[in-house]
């Protein structure tokens, strides 16, 4: 009977709760600017980690098919640079250096090779944003490169002598007839956790960064170098006294950051512990990442520097990976869209981003030997790698459903909002076409209310849905036509649907939304109770606009709040003016990491900006002692017009 009466309740508490509708307000005419940047640049979000060549592809035709069919770009490549390091000899005259003589040939070899495989135009601009990245065997390690049959092995001299490795290649390798010169260089991929491993340290992986900066782009003036490529951003560790914070990232941007033309850094939901499930990094947790990154570069450099995100997606431990699964393709589809969602809010700082799916994987070997298990984070599977099916064929494993979804996406970014935090919003123009774009990062179905807001009465003439959800955790991508009339969609758990609007004319966009951020003029601080923490920001971006709206995200790191909901939530004064505090933050509640490590975005009210102070001032009181203040952010949004928030 127990069981019965809770079945019942769950039903109706289920039903109560996917009955709630949450506005979503889009305004059709009002352009949304962040930094100067108001397009969906397809070349920076819709991307595959491979290069044109790769020998994984099945064959030419899927390879442009795919990149055409879904207007996809390419890619990172981490093979080039250690892979012909081990077909370079030894300078004969400066012990430890590369021979530069043996670069200039082998960049022939390389151009002519590329050349006997001529492509298409369409096909060979698909590479034009490629990014190369170095790995170890770049590396100073003090120990013999593994060089291929019939070189002689030599041992890199220092950082000075990898740089002039790096930049001889880049500028002998690509260019003239062959593959066109990389636009970023990755100097290395996930160092600082396999430091150790090397014999080497933080500091000397920062110093190598540098040098190897400065040569490149002596001698290949418009490639990007950038770093360190992070692996595990875990910054709050050590009981929230943010010790990794300090030991990686500070380090890394005092050392090399004002060298550096971008940082790089991979997120990944599913980082977990063995048995743990439901692990995530996007919501808050990836919010205070990544502003207390921009916060103290502009602290420090006195300039945000913009990111690469070169991998993103869902990540588990790959040894328990038996065989290829689509449930667990489900989980990267999920992660996909909802990460680069957030990533697509920072058009501004964002120079590239990339989910991470290879093409095939066959190098992987799994650490239990099983003769079963397959890399799987793969855009290409064979017919036999699923339970039922036979053949050596080759088909898209389930993540190409993320291509599907995005593939029409495009133009002007406009102006929306969600009266939920937890459903993600955004919506592009093209001419007649408006792309509206929602996610949904709770783990119940929600309703949503679709308020469209169109100071120019253009009608609609149709409206095409992809719906991306799953079902027993396996993935299905929905497409169907709705009605002209439609007010309100359901959006399954985890899910992302993508609405096309065909309306009769085009769509006139003459209003703006002009976002900025301001940082605060300090960071991590102390929490002590009762005591305040002040944040001053000084920008003349600060000037008050006849409308718009104000949003301090206040980024901390403290042990979770368990019952004690204050141990989170502060007190927070705005120009001397107490503020609310949602008791909501973006995404999961963070029970399954070991410290709440997030930002709360909480709204002010516009008012309290006083552009007649040299200054805003921000104060944070808590109850109770723990953690420290990560980041303070004032995200400000200035209408050219009184917006429709609500349906109001």
């Amino acid at each position: 009977m127990k069981n019965i009466i809770t079945l019942i309740i769950a039903i109706l508490f289920i039903t109560e709760f996917t009955n709630a509708q949450v506005a979503v307000d889009v305004n059709l005419n009002v352009k949304h600017i962040v930094g100067g940047k108001s397009t969906f640049d397809r070349e920076k979000y819709i991307t595959l980690h491979a290069g044109l060549h790769h020998g994984e592809w099945p064959n030419e035709t899927m390879r442009d098919t795919f990149l055409l069919n879904y207007d996809v770009y390419l890619g990172r490549e981490n093979g080039t640079l250690p892979g012909n390091i081990r077909r370079i000899g030894e300078d004969p005259n400066k012990p430890g250096w590369p021979n530069v003589k043996d670069i200039e040939k082998l960049g022939k070899i390389l151009k002519k090779k590329y050349a006997s495989k001529p492509l298409e135009k369409s096909i060979e601009e698909r590479s034009k944003v490629m990014m190369i990245g170095g790995q170890f065997n770049n590396y100073p390690t003090g120990k013999p490169i593994p060089m291929y049959k019939g070189y002689e092995p030599w041992t890199i001299a220092n950082n000075e002598a990898a740089a002039e490795y790096y930049a001889n290649f880049i500028k002998e390798a690509f260019g003239d007839d062959g593959e066109a010169q990389p636009k970023y260089l990755e100097v290395i991929n996930e160092p600082f956790v396999k430091a150790g491993s090397y014999g080497t340290t933080r500091q000397a992986i920062s110093e190598y960064h540098v040098a190897v900066a400065k040569r490149v782009k002596e001698l290949n003036p418009d490639v990007l170098v950038g770093g360190y490529t992070a692996a595990y951003p875990e910054y709050s560790a050590g009981n929230s006294t943010f010790g990794h914070w300090n030991n990686n990232w500070k380090r890394f941007i005092d050392v090399a950051g004002k060298d550096m033309d971008f940082f790089s850094l991979h997120i990944y939901d599913g980082m977990a512990r063995e048995g743990v499930e439901n692990y995530y990094r996007c919501g808050s947790n990836m919010e205070a990442m990544l502003d207390i990154i921009e916060a103290y570069s502009m602290i420090k450099l006195g300039e945000v520097k913009p990111f690469i995100i070169s991998e993103y997606g869902y990540y588990w431990q790959r040894e328990t990976i038996e065989k290829y699964t689509k449930e667990f393709d489900w989980q990267n589809l999920r992660s996909f869209s909802t990460i680069m969602m957030q990533l697509m809010a920072k058009p501004d700082v964002m120079e590239c981003t990339m989910p991470f799916m290879l093409l095939q994987g066959n190098w992987w070997k799994p650490k239990n030997d099983s003769p079963t298990a397959k890399y799987p984070y793969r855009l290409f599977r064979q017919k036999k790698d699923v339970e039922g099916q036979t053949g050596d064929e080759y088909e898209f494993t389930e993540l190409v459903k993320f291509y599907q979804l995005w593939s029409d996406v495009k133009g002007t970014r406009i102006d929306t909002k969600s009266a939920d935090i937890d459903i993600q919003t955004d919506a592009y123009v093209d001419g007649k076409k408006m792309y509206l774009i929602l996610n949904n990062m709770e783990t119940t179905p929600q309703t949503l209310n679709l308020n469209l807001v169109d100071s120019k009465k253009n009608k609609v003439q149709s409206i095409k849905l992809k719906h991306l959800y799953e079902v027993n955790e396996l993935p299905i991508l929905d497409e169907k036509q709705l009605d002209i009339n439609t007010k309100e969609v359901t959006l399954s758990q985890s899910a992302t649907m993508i609405l096309e609007y065909t309306f009769k004319k085009n769509i006139n966009i003459s209003e703006t939304n002009h976002e900025t951020k301001v940082y605060a003029d300090s960071y991590l601080k102390k929490i002590e109770a009762g005591k305040k923490n002040s944040f001053e920001f000084k920008s003349d971006k600060l000037i008050k606009a006849a409308n718009g709206e104000l949003v301090l995200r206040l980024g901390m790191g403290r042990e979770h709040p368990g019952e004690n909901a204050s141990f989170v939530y502060p007190e927070v004064y705005f120009n001397g003016t107490k503020i609310n505090v949602p008791t909501d933050w973006r995404g999961d509640d963070q029970s399954t990491r070991a410290r709440f490590f997030g930002v709360l975005e909480i709204p002010v009210p516009y008012h309290l900006l006083d552009d007649t102070l040299s200054s805003q001032k921000v104060e944070v009181q808590f109850s109770n002692t723990g953690g420290f203040i990560s980041s303070a952010v004032l995200q400000k949004f200035d209408f050219s017009k009184d917006l429709n928030r609500g349906g109001k």
